[in-house]
């Protein structure tokens, strides 16, 4: 017999009635995205054009209820946005219990992950924009997994767990076209390429997963990013981001000046154990007066340059995430 007031791991499904396709646009998928990364401890979800598939780990008691109210909430902000659908979501089903077990949980995930491939929707998981299969292979700039704490639950290292679940999931007969993790060390070396700012752009919004794709519509935190990619992959003056951004060239000429990146770091080898040493360099088309090395990072992962959190220079987390985006055309698909 269950306890309601036990935290479990819960796989939760929601579909639309009547054949209604909600989350058929970019700006639905990314309000229902965050709403869910914000309200749940997120394993792993799926957003499909008509249902929702979610891993968590909750309150048994609270679950569904909690469940409910947020998918309430996203019905009623669709039907009064411009050019809205109105719809109903189907009764959502008993909550399946996921054993706390690395193989079950895994499966689960598999699942999961393997949906847009198995509706047709996609040859590759990496295709899918809006799954977690991407915050698990690091591609995401803030991941709504806890990637470090449920690989070690899966008995994974960070140096190999993104090979490992990205062949697992792909093992499945319903992938139709499955090619290993891109290799992100061109993009992260001292001789790293050009991108185009429109590269950049779409690469910005797919890594925030923003709601927003044209840079001119970007928030702040996205002209953030946006600034400092270029500034790192680019050699465009401040003026041009500025056009670019629609905005005013003094507030990105103060973020390019502020933005550091890290000369050199590491970062794990995709796939396997062995660390490299990959030289970087400071960031093009501003002043060579930025340059400095920061020191710190984590093991593994390149580190993170100014104070952790403080805004003004690309972290660990989102220079991985980009780099990978630049690198595998499959998450700009």
């Amino acid at each position: 017999m269950h306890d309601p007031g036990h935290v479990e791991l819960l796989h939760l499904v929601a579909r639309a009635a009547d054949g209604a396709r909600p989350l058929r646009t970019r700006a639905a998928c990314a309000d229902l995205w965050q709403r869910l990364g914000a309200r749940f401890d997120v394993i792993a979800c799926v957003l499909m054009p008509d249902h929702v598939h979610l891993l968590a780990r909750v309150q048994r008691s609270l679950a569904t209820r909690a469940f409910a109210q947020l998918l309430s909430s996203f019905r009623a902000r669709s039907g009064i946005a411009e050019g809205g659908l109105r719809f109903e979501w189907e009764p959502i089903p008993r909550p399946e219990k996921v054993q706390r077990d690395p193989r079950h949980i895994a499966r689960t995930i598999r699942y999961i992950h393997l949906n847009p491939c198995r509706d047709g929707l996609c040859d590759d998981p990496l295709e899918w924009e809006w799954s977690t299969h991407r915050d698990w292979v690091g591609a995401i700039a803030r991941p709504c997994v806890d990637v470090e704490r449920w690989g070690r639950v899966l008995r994974r290292t960070a140096a190999t767990r993104t090979q490992w679940l990205h062949e697992y999931v792909c093992s499945d007969p319903s992938v139709r076209r499955s090619l290993p993790v891109a290799d992100v060390r061109a993009w992260l070396g001292r001789s790293r390429p050009d991108a185009s700012l429109a590269t950049l752009a779409d690469a910005v919004a797919r890594v925030r997963r923003s709601a927003a794709s044209d840079a001119a519509q970007f928030g702040v935190a996205d002209r953030r990013l946006f600034v400092l990619a270029a500034g790192h992959w680019t050699r465009y003056s401040a003026a041009e981001l500025a056009r670019w951004l629609g905005r005013d060239p003094t507030s990105v000429r103060r973020r390019l000046r502020a933005g550091r990146v890290r000369s050199e770091f590491q970062i794990a080898e995709p796939g396997g154990d062995r660390e490299m040493h990959v030289q970087g360099r400071a960031c093009r088309g501003v002043n060579d007066e930025r340059k400095r090395d920061v020191p710190g990072g984590k093991q593994g992962v390149p580190a993170a340059s100014g104070t952790p959190g403080d805004g003004r220079s690309l972290s660990a987390v989102e220079l991985r995430a980009l780099a990978l985006t630049l690198a595998d055309a499959r998450l700009r698909a």
